[in-house]
């Protein structure tokens, strides 16, 4: 049996949640109905108050999760450096506005928040003896364009590994290891105006590395340009799957990125085929939670069609590793 569990955000459901066919109910009601159990929530979304939250509404978010039998598994927060419009956030706010979600998370339930990169290494090290007074685990999303090598991550684990080992953590984003543009990305570049037989060259282009001089000194239009520029840029060099076993000691969750799944076989964008084995294997404990993110290029898209075919894929390939 593994120790993996497959979780959701309800940050999948955002289509149906922005235009009101669901409300905070009825998301909690539809993810109890496909069969998970983890979820987590960013109440920069989904609770109307944030950053400042009620405890009537706190209370109402734990009746929920207590009525359709699911686990609070990480809270979200959002740090918004430009809540004020004359200058960033102090680190003195940065700190308080961590400590607030925190206490709110805590307050509901969640064992951990997800913070952001904005929070420098120096802030992250200062947060400690607030997790440690609360009991709290404080997280940071690898998200693309980062990855290990980044400069700033070796500082990030460095405390991990050290005075914050325990406490402080990271969240990987499986968006560092995509290494094709999905399908709803390039019905965008069509739409946008990128030609049929344009967008085929330059995605025959990424495929050998790319060739921005080419582009540039061909047959392109400022469109067919900016998504080569685009493409070649966010989708040649992916983080390697085999630094995974380096930092898992340091991952406390991990969101389960996609973008468009034709069916419950594969995915040609994101290598669920070699990530998942490897996360196994490398001893992480804990929730992959599905993270369907293609509402940002199509709102037409069925999202519970699509978390569907994402589990079923990752279920298939965990169940043959365990076999």
């Amino acid at each position: 049996m593994s120790d993996i569990k497959f979780g959701i955000t309800l940050y999948s459901f955002s289509t149906e949640y922005i235009h009101e066919k669901l409300d905070l109910e009825g998301v909690l009601k539809k993810v109890k109905d496909m069969g998970y159990k983890g979820i987590e929530i960013i109440p920069a979304q989904m609770a109307p108050e944030y950053p400042y939250l009620s405890d009537e509404w706190i209370e109402e978010l734990k009746g929920l999760l207590v009525k359709y039998e699911l686990e609070p598994v990480c809270w979200s927060a959002y740090i918004d450096m430009g809540i004020r419009s004359d200058r960033d956030l102090t680190e003195q706010e940065i700190i308080q506005y961590t400590v607030n979600d925190m206490i709110y998370a805590k307050k509901a339930g969640f064992p951990m928040v997800r913070t952001q990169h904005a929070i420098s290494p120096e802030i992250f090290r200062k947060m400690i003896p607030f997790c440690k007074q609360l009991d709290m685990k404080l997280t940071i999303e690898m998200h693309h364009p980062h990855h290990p090598e980044v400069p700033v991550w070796k500082e990030f684990f460095e405390i991990m590994k050290g005075e914050g080992k325990g406490y402080l953590g990271y969240v990987i984003d499986f968006s560092i290891y995509q290494t094709m543009p999905h399908k709803l990305y390039l019905d965008q570049a069509l739409e946008y105006g990128c030609r049929p037989e344009k967008l085929d060259e330059i995605i025959e282009m990424h495929k050998k590395g790319g060739d921005m001089e080419a582009i540039e000194n061909g047959d392109y239009n400022s469109i067919e340009k900016h998504t080569a520029e685009e493409m070649f840029g966010k989708f040649s060099a992916p983080a390697r799957i085999d630094q995974i076993k380096d930092t898992i000691d340091c991952c406390f969750y991990i969101h389960g990125k996609f973008y468009y799944l034709d069916n419950s076989e594969h995915d040609p964008c994101i290598p669920f085929e070699e990530l998942i084995p490897t996360i196994r294997n490398a001893g992480f404990k804990g929730y992959i939670a599905s993270e369907y993110e293609g509402h940002h290029f199509d709102e037409t898209i069925d999202s519970e069609e699509q978390l569907t075919h994402f589990i079923e894929l990752n279920t298939k390939i965990l169940d043959a590793i365990q076999d």
